[in-house]
């Protein structure tokens, strides 16, 4: 894992992380990806970004609250940031995701999930908590993948 810094989150140190969201960046390159997270003036960040390769960047300690979700809600809960780990994949929403990039994402979050005993319908895309705005991690996200790992029961 590689550690990179933002200016985009909130120093929170007593938070309930009941969520894991999933994103794809949008972007054509991995570098633009993390210069946008960086960015002071985009305002948006996530916890971690995942390659191609399957390298996991941190941009955000998990404690601190990234800027990810936006305006979502889940069941009761809603601004999910302030409730949720969020997991960027290099992915311009029209391609396929590499093998190498998906196992890297099953191990991520496997420990995320045992270390906040978050359950598997909490394991969700930016299109399940902001349905009528986003719609990643895309059509061509493998939902099956996960499910087969009992990572997730969405699709």
């Amino acid at each position: 894992m590689i550690k990179l810094k933002t200016p985009n989150f909130e120093v929170c140190n007593n938070r309930k992380i009941k969520y894991i969201i999933i994103h794809y960046t949008d972007m054509n390159t991995l570098s633009s990806a993390i210069k946008r997270l960086q960015s002071k003036i985009a305002k948006v960040s996530c916890h971690y970004v995942i390659s191609k390769k399957g390298t996991i960047y941190q941009l955000v300690n998990e404690k601190d609250i990234a800027w990810h979700a936006g305006i979502s809600k889940w069941g009761k809960d809603i601004n999910l940031n302030d409730k949720s780990i969020g997991i960027e994949l290099d992915n311009n929403g029209f391609e396929d995701y590499p093998n190498k990039q998906i196992k890297s994402l099953i191990k991520l979050i496997k420990k995320i999930k045992k270390k906040y005993k978050i359950r598997k319908n909490r394991v969700l895309g930016h299109s399940h908590i902001a349905p009528d705005r986003k719609i990643d991690p895309g059509p061509k996200f493998p939902w099956k993948v996960l499910n087969r790992n009992n990572l997730s029961n969405l699709y």
